[in-house]
Order: C-alpha cells, then structure tokens, then sequence
C-alpha cells in the first residue's frame, strides 16, 4: 500500500469526513487513488439504499487525494456522478479515481465506484474539475 506522504496529511485533517462514511485508503499514489468503504447502516435512505452522498463523497474524496499524490491541492468546482445500482447496509464499496487532465490552473478526474463480492459490479462513475489552491 502505497500512499503519498501529501494524501496522509489531508488524510489527517479529514478524519471525521473519513470515519462518518467509513472510507479506509488503500493507495494514492502517481495521480491514482482507492480507497475503500463498507456502507454504514446510518446511511440507508426509507428506500432501503444507501444515500447517495456516500458514493459521491467516496469519489470525491479518492479525487482529491489522486490529485494530492501528484503535489497539488484543489477543490471540487463541479462533479457529475451517473449512478449505475444501489447500495445497501454492509456492502463494501471500492473507489478508484485518477487524474486525466492538469493545467496551472485545474484538474480533470475520473473516478468509478464498485461494490465488491465474488465479482466487483459497477454501482457508480463519475467525472470531477477541481480548482486547483495554493498551500
């Protein structure tokens, strides 16, 4: 596991946003993140799903610290999730993201969103532009 000395500083000032969705990163390294969640039964919808936020927040989240592991910071300017299947209560999810695009600047991600079993299935893509800041 492989993860940028940068990602583990944002990586300690998320801490609560990391734990409330449960998200646990497993690389992020050369402009590419995955990180990885079980869906907490707090976040189930009257549905019986799991809120959107969570899938959106695991994209977004493993966005930035793709961007992160490259030596930049930003934040999201706009996203467009597609969201392919539902989640439920105790499903592991795993996001993987990586940056497409740079400029001085922004930054153009991608990212998809997989529920993982005996074979992992699509549950959600999506595309980011962040606004890249400076420390």
């Amino acid at each position: 596991m492989k993860i940028h000395e940068r990602v583990q500083r944002a990586m300690a000032g998320d801490q609560q946003i990391l734990a409330t969705f449960g998200i646990e990163v497993v690389q992020a390294s050369d402009g590419l993140c995955e990180m990885s969640a079980i869906v907490p039964g707090s976040l189930i919808n009257a549905a019986g799903f799991a809120h959107g936020s969570v899938a959106f927040s695991l994209l977004d989240t493993a966005c930035a610290y793709a961007l992160s592991s490259q030596g930049a910071r930003g934040v999201t300017l706009n996203a467009n999730v597609s969201y392919i299947r539902g989640c439920h209560a105790a499903d592991q999810l795993r996001a993987r993201t990586q940056v497409v695009s740079q400029t001085s600047r922004v930054a153009t991600l991608r990212g998809e969103l997989f529920v993982q079993g005996q074979t992992s299935v699509l549950a959600a893509h999506g595309s980011f532009v962040f606004q890249l800041i400076r420390d």
